[in-house]
C-alpha cells in the first residue's frame, strides 16, 4: 500500500526536468520550477526525499559514464546511495551487463523505477534492487559478491554520488570501501562538486583509512544547477584507491 502511495505522489508532485549535465534523460525532480521547491518539510509525506533532487555530484558522475561508453560496456555495477537513479539509467544506457541499484530509501528505488520507465527503459533481468543498508556489516555483503561473480576485475564498478556531506560517515564510508576494494578490486567512482569531507586537508588526515583520489573528469554546472545547490560552480569524477 505505502510503495502505491509514494508512487501515485512522486508522479503527481514531482516535475518532469531535462535542465541537467544529462539532457539525454528526462527526471521526475523537485526543481526551482516545483511549488514544494519552498515549502516546509510537512508538505511531503515521504521523509527527506533527497531522490528527487539531481544533486551536482550525481550529474557529474552520470555524464561521465554517458561519455565513456567502453568502460562500461559489459560491467557489473554497485549504484550505492542511488537517489534518483540517474546512474542506473546512464549505465543501462552504456550496456553495462549488470546493476545492483542501492538505497536505503525505498523511495529512492521506487523513484529509480520510474524513472526508467519514464526513459523507456525496460526493466531487464541485469537490474536488481536493495534497501539494505551494506555498511552494516563487517563482512563484504552476499549481494555484492553476487553481483561481481564471473566478471573481469577491469569491469567491476562502483559508484557513489554526493555521498560525502559528512566526515564522520564519510569514516564509515571509506573503511568500507576499502574492504570492497580489497576483495573484489573494483574501480571506485565519485561525483562530488568538492564538498568539505572529501577536500579539506585537516579532515582528510583524519580518516582512519587512508585514501587517493585522482580527478578524472569535471564539468561546469550550468546556473541553474549552481541556484539549486549552494552555490556550487562545477562537479567532478574521482577515482578513489588505497
Amino acid at each position: 500500500f505505502m510503495s502505491r502511495f509514494a508512487a501515485k505522489w512522486i508522479l503527481r508532485n514531482t516535475i518532469i526536468s531535462k535542465e541537467s549535465l544529462t539532457p539525454e534523460f528526462s527526471l521526475r525532480l523537485i526543481t526551482e520550477a516545483s511549488p514544494l521547491w519552498m515549502s516546509t518539510p510537512d508538505a511531503c509525506p515521504l521523509i527527506d526525499p533527497y531522490w528527487a533532487f539531481y544533486w551536482p555530484g550525481g550529474q557529474s558522475l552520470t555524464r561521465f559514464l554517458l561519455d565513456n561508453v567502453d568502460a562500461v560496456r559489459g560491467s557489473a555495477v554497485l549504484d550505492f546511495g542511488a537517489g534518483c537513479g540517474s546512474a542506473s539509467l546512464a549505465c543501462l544506457a552504456s550496456g553495462s551487463s549488470r546493476i545492483l541499484v542501492n538505497d536505503i530509501d525505498q523511495n529512492a528505488l521506487l523513484a529509480t523505477r520510474l524513472n526508467l520507465k519514464l526513459n523507456k527503459m525496460s526493466e531487464r533481468k541485469s537490474i536488481q534492487y536493495t534497501s539494505t543498508n551494506l555498511l552494516d556489516s563487517m563482512n563484504v555483503h552476499d549481494m555484492i559478491r553476487n553481483l561481481y561473480k564471473g566478471i573481469p576485475q577491469k569491469s567491476r564498478i562502483l559508484l557513489l554520488g554526493d555521498m560525502f556531506y559528512d566526515s564522520d560517515f564519510a569514516d564509515t564510508v571509506f573503511t568500507w570501501l576499502r574492504r570492497v576494494k580489497e576483495e573484489f578490486g573494483v574501480r571506485i567512482l565519485v561525483g562530488d562538486p568538492d564538498r568539505h569531507p572529501l577536500t579539506e586537508k585537516m579532515i582528510l588526515q583524519g580518516y582512519a583509512t587512508p585514501f587517493n583520489k585522482t580527478r578524472v573528469a569535471s564539468y561546469a554546472l550550468p546556473g541553474y544547477v549552481t541556484r539549486e545547490h549552494y552555490g556550487f560552480t562545477s562537479a567532478h569524477v574521482y577515482e578513489i584507491d588505497f
